[in-house]
């Protein structure tokens, strides 16, 4: 059982490291890759016709989550908003003139908040993204929720245009631990939102963070069995990232209120979502066993983007909005973080890209492997080009099983699911890199 894993392997547990949502990391990419380099990758890749996931940020928020690590403004300023979702529709233009038939198979609403615009803007949204595929005919259309700022009509709203999959954000369920991260939502206030519109959506996800200030295991274990009582289909478990020299507004987190024992956290956690009967998918998601994502965990059809596992329906990825990531082909690519820049890019007819990477044929295959470890926990490296790193898994029994090449995670290797890719990570790692990801992250935390 993962429980019993030896206490000397959980050392490396909080190792610094990527979490691979890519491979080359974020870090890696260059400022030398803008809109004139983007249109012609998207040029090469038009011809291919392959599946699309659309994501689009909207990084607007109510209020400030002390946790949060993501790309967000604070405002309730409605003319803002609204002047921000007119430059989203002139990119979606731009895209529908660069890609006039894309392949999109899946959107996802990410933030910020996307609840956050009124029921007016989410339908001005909706319908222009009608203009470029029919919403009601694709896999998913997933959404971001504030639980704190929607009301049942405002579900009822998202589901009639299209929205297949909602997501909260509940992080935990102690009111002292919501206190301290300033994030107030009671198991109530998420029961009244439920009840009587959860049959609209095909899944509700809850995202949850271990880590956070005030936390222990009896919190987390009474928190874990709030959840339990929803039986949401997925559960994206995510780990705190205090970097409070990259999101200023984490200094209102005590350091002395922050747990320690992280490793134990996340293996209890783990343990009881699997005890409670849900599939354990990659590192930190977990689903019901009827859930798409549990199915594909059988199939092997795991697959891995910037917003974690999917059921790996869609492998490509455009981004709309700043800050987003994309990934399509041979190509990575942010949008400018700024909202001033983003503007400014869209005012002249541009994409608003930051920074891009164009991959090499060896980056290509230690993605592969990577990915396959990550997703699906095997992988079949080529023994002659990954011979070092071969033998560097060998001397890791208690994580891995190398048999004729292939390679397989043990049920403790899961665990330290990071640390096995990163053998394969040929570029230099260094603590700065870290702060440069941390930066840019732009993960669902609702």
């Amino acid at each position: 059982m993962i429980k019993d894993i030896p206490q000397e392997l959980l050392k490396a547990f909080t190792e610094e490291g990527h979490y691979y949502t890519s491979y080359p990391s974020l870090n890696h990419w260059t400022e030398d890759f803008k809109h004139p380099q983007y249109m012609r990758a998207l040029s090469s890749f038009i011809g291919a016709n392959k599946p699309l996931h659309l994501y689009l940020h909207i990084p607007f928020c109510a209020k400030l989550c002390f946790y949060c690590i993501c790309n967000i403004v604070i405002s309730n300023d409605r003319a803002k908003i609204q002047h921000f979702l007119d430059q989203m529709l002139k990119e979606i233009d731009l895209l529908h003139w660069a890609y006039p038939y894309p392949n999109i198979k899946e959107i996802q609403f990410g933030g910020g908040t996307p609840s956050h615009l009124d029921q007016k803007q989410f339908k001005q949204l909706c319908d222009k993204l009608n203009e470029l595929v029919d919403l009601k005919s694709l896999d998913e259309v997933a959404m971001e929720i504030d639980p704190r700022t929607v009301t049942q009509d405002d579900l009822r709203h998202y589901a009639s245009l299209g929205v297949t999959r909602i997501s909260f954000g509940i992080q935990d369920f102690d009111p002292e631990v919501q206190k301290a991260i300033n994030r107030v939502q009671p198991p109530e206030m998420i029961d009244a939102l439920l009840t009587d519109t959860r049959s609209l959506f095909r899944g509700v996800n809850f995202d949850l963070l271990y880590g956070l200030p005030l936390q222990s295991l009896d919190t987390i274990q009474k928190t874990i069995d709030k959840v339990l009582q929803f039986k949401p289909d997925r559960i994206t478990l995510l780990k705190y990232c205090h970097a409070p020299d990259v999101r200023r507004h984490m200094k209102l987190i005590k350091e002395s209120d922050l747990p320690q024992n992280l490793s134990e956290m996340f293996v209890h956690i783990v343990q009881t979502l699997l005890d409670a009967g849900y599939v354990w998918v990659g590192l930190d998601h977990f689903a019901l066993p009827s859930d798409s994502l549990a199915v594909a965990v059988s199939r092997g059809t795991v697959g891995r983007t910037f917003n974690g596992f999917t059921p790996g329906r869609v492998r490509d990825m455009i981004g709309i909005g700043p800050t987003t990531t994309g990934a399509f082909g041979r190509t990575y690519c942010q949008a400018q973080y700024e909202l001033t820049e983003y503007y400014r890019s869209i005012a002249k007819g541009e994409f608003p890209i930051l920074r891009g990477y164009t991959l090499s044929d060896e980056d290509l295959a230690r993605r592969e492997v990577i990915f396959s470890l990550m997703c699906n926990q095997f992988a079949d490296p080529d023994p002659t080009f990954f011979e070092k790193e071969l033998n560097t898994l060998s001397r890791m029994p208690q994580l891995v099983k190398i048999e004729r090449g292939h390679v397989t995670v043990t049920e403790h290797g899961r665990v330290l699911l990071r640390n096995i890719c990163k053998v394969f990570d040929n570029k230099d790692v260094r603590p700065e890199h870290h702060k440069i990801a941390q930066k840019s992250i732009v993960r669902r935390v609702a």
